[in-house]
């Protein structure tokens, strides 16, 4: 029997059956995979309508808005940044709010603060500094007890209400020293270039699980942030440029003519426009020709604001048509960077691959802008990345950190709870965006992914993903958040099918787009819209301690001339079955079964194939397959004799 190595074999020539080792002795876990574990506080919302069990939000479902307008100015020579700020709030919730928290995330810099993250011993200062706090029109006095700060949260006891349904203004003067030398998601770069985030004072979310949102930020999680429309004033000196999270709004005032002309005529084409060459920074005619120069951002309906200036950093500028729409991509970046002269391309082909296969929603905002900073660190319409240390490793990062736009963005899920819902997503979706576009025509970065949580399966690391984010700490957060949910979302499209898997997706985006989904919404949209009961893959994957392991226990030859291949589910996670048949005269076969078949509960899998030629051992495709155990993979025939 001779087939192409890149087809699996002929159902007609194997015969597939699981055999279910089930009995009233089996544990808990299989006798209750319908019923997940949920907390006191997220089961009352379900029974509450606020949410459903069809993954939608509920009849009751509720949710605030922050409206900012914000001036701010930033020198950056000192580093000081300050700034005014006014907040519409409206109460959407049910209930009336005496207290309303801020998020100082500036705190993180403040001497004392407590931290999960190292920084620099120069950039401990005083933190954000608040000068003004007005509730609609009342000064508050920021002495008085009405008044407290718990490292970067503001609790304001207000002197009277928010009733449910109202809106009501606060007017806040602040200040703050940028960090010189710290890179958490932001910084300096090259002395005179910033990215600039996590700088304003802002309102918490206020949500129908835990009320106020009360997480203490020390450095490592991420997004929790309300949903509301900016509108941002940022002036900064002479020749220094602004990227932001939004649309320019006075680019004749700010733009040096001939910058001016190439930025317009880069939101026209495919092409690559050098809008700032190194021949442009020696001549100093970046901007309008004032001591200072006030920039004007807008944005509807975004959960954050980041913004970027540099007097030194080259600018390439292109657009992309989505959905009939023209998307302006800029690349800014540092003249010595090894790969960022490609990044304005690299940003254009994911925006259109992210849109229109890999996700298949339209990316959701009206420009992109990539940084050259540090790492890689997403914002609405803005990404912070290094430079990385090959060609697909610079390809990966700029896709993913651009399909942040969708996760936590579009769809506001909470990071600090559920890191993997956003990470495992668009660290699982760009490898083939990565694979696609590499130079490579046999690299395939999917399998190394799948390979990257294998190496570290079962570890002392390897904890269940349902932790809160929250209580995660350094490597088990990375492995968990990135590594561990790519592969679980590798699999459940496995068991799924790709078409089915990206229905769900889009229906899920579609249900909670400017909205914070739970985890569980993400479950149960997906029971929902794929018309299967998932619980028996959730439960492992999710909640569970334990690890994927597939053994090849047995190869045994028939009377008849057949080949009985015994595959056993070691471990306790569903993976599908990739295995290699290799032959005596050199040749291999593939032999593939989804993950549903474990579906009910066996642990077991035998495999019959009928062929003339004789086995010489038969392996698990550890590239395909997350594995915690390699020494149990391959079955050499040799070992029977």
């Amino acid at each position: 029997m001779v087939l192409n190595k890149s087809k699996y074999l002929n159902m007609k020539t194997i015969s597939i059956a699981v055999v279910c080792m089930l009995s009233f002795f089996l544990s808990p876990t299989t006798k209750a995979q319908s019923a997940l574990f949920m907390p006191k506080n997220i089961k009352k919302v379900y029974q509450d309508s606020s949410r459903s069990y069809d993954g939608k939000p509920g009849e009751n479902y509720f949710q605030n808005t922050t409206d900012y307008t914000i001036e701010a100015q930033f020198d950056p020579q000192s580093r000081l940044l300050t700034g005014s700020e006014n907040i519409v709030f409206t109460n959407n919730s049910p209930d009336s709010l005496r207290l309303v928290v801020f998020n100082l995330y500036g705190n993180l810099y403040k001497k004392g603060a407590a931290r999960r993250v190292t920084i620099d011993t120069g950039d401990a200062d005083e933190g954000v500094v608040l000068s003004k706090l007005v509730f609609n029109g009342e000064t508050i006095d920021l002495e008085s007890k009405a008044v407290s700060i718990d490292g970067p949260n503001l609790t304001v006891k207000l002197p009277w209400a928010i009733r449910s349904g109202t809106a009501v203004e606060f007017t806040i003067d602040w200040q703050f020293i940028f960090p010189a030398n710290t890179n958490i998601r932001e910084g300096r770069y090259y002395e005179t270039n910033y990215f600039i985030a996590y700088w304003f004072p802002r309102i918490a979310v206020y949500d129908d699980i835990n009320g106020w949102n009360k997480h203490v930020y020390s450095g490592e999680q991420e997004f929790y942030n309300e949903y509301g429309d900016f509108d941002v004033q940022v002036t900064v000196p002479i020749n220094y440029l602004v990227w932001a999270s939004g649309l320019l709004q006075n680019p004749q005032e700010v733009y040096g003519k001939t910058i001016l002309k190439r930025f317009e005529k880069s939101k026209t084409t495919d092409e690559i426009i050098h809008v700032v060459s190194a021949a442009d920074i020696k001549k100093g005619k970046l901007t309008a020709d004032n001591e200072f120069n006030t920039w004007h951002f807008k944005a509807e309906y975004i959960n954050d604001f980041a913004f970027a200036t540099s007097n030194t950093y080259l600018w390439d500028a292109t657009s992309v048509e989505i959905g009939g729409n023209r998307i302006p991509v800029n690349a800014v970046y540092y003249e010595g960077s090894k790969d960022f002269h490609e990044v304005a391309e690299l940003s254009r082909q994911s925006l259109k691959l992210l849109s229109e296969k890999s996700i298949g929603v339209d990316y959701p905002y009206p420009q992109l802008t990539a940084f050259n900073g540090h790492y890689g660190m997403e914002f609405p319409m803005m990404i912070n990345d290094g430079d990385g240390s090959n060609r697909n490793e610079t390809i990966f990062v700029t896709a993913h950190e651009i399909a942040h736009s969708y996760f936590p963005f579009l769809v506001g899920t909470n990071e600090q709870k559920y890191a993997w819902m956003d990470e495992g997503l668009v660290t699982f979706l760009p490898k083939e965006i990565e694979t696609e576009m590499s130079d490579n025509s046999t690299y395939n970065a999917l399998n190394n992914s799948v390979l990257t949580y294998s190496y570290f399966a079962g570890s002392k690391y390897d904890l269940p993903l349902m932790i809160p984010s929250e209580q995660l700490t350094g490597r088990t957060y990375m492995y968990l958040s990135y590594s561990k949910a790519s592969a679980a979302f590798y699999t459940l499209r496995d068991v799924l099918a790709k078409d089915v898997f990206q229905q769900c997706l889009i229906e899920f985006i579609k249900r909670w787009e400017g909205k914070h989904p739970t985890a569980y919404d993400f479950f149960f949209t997906f029971n929902d819209v794929s018309g299967e009961e998932l619980d028996w893959f959730w439960k492992p994957w999710f909640f569970e301690f334990g690890f994927p392991d597939l053994a090849v226990v047995n190869v045994e030859k028939m009377a008849d001339g057949a080949y009985v291949i015994d595959v056993e589910k070691m471990g306790n996670y569903p993976t599908p079955v990739h295995l290699v048949v290799n032959f005596a005269d050199g040749s291999n076969e593939f032999i593939y079964e989804s993950a549903k078949v474990w579906k009910d509960g066996g642990n077991k899998l035998q495999v019959t194939i009928e062929t003339k030629k004789d086995i010489s051992s038969v392996a698990i495709d550890r590239k395909k397959v997350p594995d915690a155990n390699r020494e149990n993979n391959i079955f050499e025939m040799s070992m029977k004799n």
